[in-house]
């Protein structure tokens, strides 16, 4: 366990190290996200963070590879397939930030790095249903499935990531179950991917608490949300000791889905493409209850965590009865939260909330 911890320091050192210099380089280019009705912050911010985080992983994985002696797997290693991946929805985060993509385009970076990684074993096979037992989908539609999932998370992750440090604090969450999963199913790659990926998030939220001084932008969105789905295809989908496999990875990862299928089904019924923003997330109905974002922050991790819980009770105590329980509870617990929510706070194309400033233009103020 002192080598997790060793591995878990190392790249939260490096982000911290790596983070300032990057929000430096951000501002001299003015590669920054400027406010508008549509966005929460009244400043200027550099959005270069998730170059931060990716340098963070790669450095650890390069130092934790030999030091754990994963080397000994074959040429089929799904941990360098992972880094592939990684790598390529890196650059595409990269790019949007920097220069700009439209959802297509970006979708088509997505769908390359899932790609990327799929020969190297990332293809949901069987699905574990509770009450019917293990089914098997084939190569092609597991393939299919791979691809949804990787891609639904990379986006549920980025439309959760809108107040300062929530998506970092929900990553987190996720990626402890994750890790706690991988380790005691003994797949050390994935323990591996878990332990530098938190400690590289760790270190950018220092700069990223409210009031955040940078954003990860769409590359450190993409770029975690791709790993942890990945991380779930091997540690969940494929793992034989998991029950209700297809039922935990909802939960695991619950608040990001239930925000992002909210999203898209309000988006839909206003006659509007599902990726058009607006302010009717959960996070944005709470501020406009006159909430802090500390305050939202907390409330939706413990929600996340309560999420979490239930999937890691069905892991361990293997159990059909709980199993159907929690689920239920879960899905009621879910539901009620997005009525009273949403009627209670409706939503509206620009509102007030408590602790921000007024708002500026591009010509105003960076906060520093």
């Amino acid at each position: 366990m002192t080598d997790y911890l060793i591995l878990l320091l190392i790249p939260c050192l490096v982000a911290l190290s790596v983070t300032p210099l990057l929000r430096q380089t951000a501002i001299k280019n003015q590669t920054l996200d400027y406010p508008s009705e549509r966005k929460i912050h009244k400043n200027a911010l550099p959005r270069l963070g998730g170059i931060a985080i990716a340098i963070s992983f790669f450095f650890s994985i390069g130092v934790g590879y030999p030091f754990l002696n994963l080397g000994q797997y074959n040429k089929a290693d799904p941990l360098v397939g992972l880094c592939i991946g990684a790598a390529i929805i890196a650059l595409v985060g990269i790019w949007d930030d920097v220069r700009g993509l439209n959802a297509p385009k970006k979708s088509i970076g997505q769908l390359a790095a899932v790609l990327a990684a799929i020969p190297f074993g990332f293809v949901i096979r069987e699905l574990n249903i509770p009450f019917v037992g293990i089914v098997d989908v084939g190569n092609v539609l597991g393939t299919l499935l791979a691809v949804f999932w990787v891609v639904g998370i990379i986006n549920t992750i980025n439309f959760i990531d809108g107040l300062d440090g929530l998506a970092g604090m929900v990553t987190i969450g996720i990626l402890t179950a994750l890790f706690a999963i991988s380790y005691f199913t003994d797949q050390i790659q994935m323990v591996l991917a878990c332990i530098v990926l938190a400690g590289a998030v760790i270190g950018f939220l220092r700069y990223n608490f409210h009031p955040a001084k940078i954003f990860m932008g769409d590359c450190g969105a993409m770029f975690i949300g791709f790993i942890m789905a990945m991380i779930a295809i091997k540690v969940l989908f494929q793992n034989p000791d998991i029950t209700a496999s297809s039922v935990v990875p909802v939960l695991i990862f619950g608040l990001p889905i239930i925000n992002t299928v909210w999203a898209i089904l309000r988006r839909l019924k206003r006659g509007v493409s599902p990726f058009s923003p607006d302010l009717g997330h959960i996070h944005n109905r709470l501020l406009n209850l006159g909430l802090t974002q500390r305050t939202v922050v907390l409330i939706l991790f413990s929600a996340n965590l309560l999420s979490i819980a239930s999937g890691l009770a069905i892991v361990f105590l293997k159990s059909e009865k709980i199993t159907l329980v929690l689920c239920a509870s879960m899905l009621v617990i879910g539901l009620a939260m997005v009525i009273v929510i949403n009627r209670i706070s409706p939503q509206q194309d620009v509102f007030k909330y408590k602790d921000n400033a007024e708002a500026t233009s591009k010509t105003d103020r960076i906060l520093l």
